[in-house]
Order: structure tokens, then C-alpha cells, then sequence
């Protein structure tokens, strides 16, 4: 039904590249995002929930429904037209991490209609998305 599958590998360590999902709210890397809010404040945990404000107004959100730190985080998210539910993945690889994101897109609305077309704009966004978070990460400082 349209899965998205998409990794980079980054040259960081699994603690950085874990620690960079887990403050979101202080990492945007998508192009048209103006803000981030976390809900609740305080440490990130199942429950949660990353609102993104983009341009013209629209609204997504990512909820992060488990997490086995440094390991996997369970997402959930209201992205317009599709209502997603997959994993974040992190292995740790020779001088750095495997990102891996799975997940399927759940399109609703018209797109419900065509479940490939919904997979396929997912997939482009992804692979987008995790270069420019391998960019931000190789760009950033080491941690000690």
C-alpha cells in the first residue's frame, strides 16, 4: 500500500543522531517550517506530540507513540492528506548511524483513492528530509 522506506548513513554517533529527534522542537531541517511546539514541556517521551507550523498557515504533527532509546521511535502524524504510522530507526555502523525511516502513509481524503500516489510523495519527502538532517548533523559539533 505504498510503504515508505528511506535511510542515509551519518557521520555521527547513534547518541547524536537519537538526541537530535528527541529536541525536534529545536531542530527543525524542512524547508517552510516557521516553528516547532512540543507537547507537553520537559524530557520526550511516548505521548509526545511535535507540532510543526509551516507557510500560509498549515499545521502537521508527529506524536511519538514508543521509544527504545538509541534504538527505535514509534511515530504517528497528521500530515494534510495522510495520517502516518511507522518507526525511526538508529544502528550504529562503522563511524556513524543508519537513520532509517519506515512507515506506512495512511492517506485519507481523495489520496485514500490512490494509495501509490500517497507513497510515492512520502518517499520523496523522506529521502529530502533525511539529507538535509545528515546535513545539519555532519555540519554540527562532535559531542564530547
Amino acid at each position: 500500500m505504498g510503504m515508505v522506506e528511506s535511510s542515509v548513513t551519518i557521520a555521527r554517533p547513534v547518541e547524536d543522531v537519537y538526541r537530535h529527534f528527541l529536541d525536534l522542537d529545536q531542530n527543525a531541517t524542512d524547508p517552510g517550517t516557521e516553528s516547532v511546539a512540543k507537547e507537553p514541556p520537559g524530557p520526550t517521551e511516548p505521548g509526545t506530540l511535535f507540532r510543526f507550523q509551516h507557510g500560509k498557515g498549515r499545521q502537521t504533527t508527529m506524536r511519538f507513540v514508543s521509544i527504545e532509546p538509541e534504538r527505535r521511535i514509534g511515530i504517528e502524524g497528521d500530515v494534510g492528506p495522510a495520517k502516518p504510522t511507522g518507526d525511526i530507526l538508529f544502528e550504529p555502523t562503522e563511524g556513524g548511524t543508519k537513520l532509517s525511516v519506515r512507515f506506512d502513509p495512511n492517506p485519507v481524503g481523495p489520496l485514500k483513492l490512490i494509495p501509490p500516489l500517497a507513497g510515492m510523495i512520502g518517499q520523496r519527502i523522506w529521502d529530502k528530509r533525511l539529507v538535509r538532517i545528515k546535513a545539519a548533523l555532519e555540519g554540527a559539533p562532535k559531542s564530547p
